[in-house]
């Protein structure tokens, strides 16, 4: 059961996030920053009950941050500087328990 999936600072890999990625249930880790990806994040992630941290900094990815993240209740890292994502931070995350207010 895969727990950590770090594929940063490839630079070479590009093209939308696979929905298959979505569905790595066990997943704790997930490291894409630094590569091509594009596309927006799928409302899918909020599969990933178990995440802990996710990076996609560096990467042209566009769209808005997932409300389904707020799923994630375990979420402690999320960076996404560096992307085109925009609008606002969704309304779930203030219900995090590792979240900083």
């Amino acid at each position: 059961m895969l727990e950590l999936l770090a594929l940063s600072g490839n630079g070479g890999l590009n093209g939308t996030l696979p929905s298959s990625l979505y569905e790595l249930s066990n997943l704790r880790m997930l490291y894409l920053d630094g590569n091509d990806f594009s596309g927006s994040i799928s409302q899918e992630v909020g599969q990933l009950i178990l995440l802990q941290q996710f990076t996609i900094s560096d990467n042209p990815i566009t769209g808005v941050i997932p409300s389904t993240l707020g799923l994630c209740k375990e979420l402690e890292l999320l960076l996404i500087d560096n992307t085109d994502i925009q609008g606002t931070i969704p309304e779930e995350f203030c219900q995090l328990k590792n979240s900083s207010r």
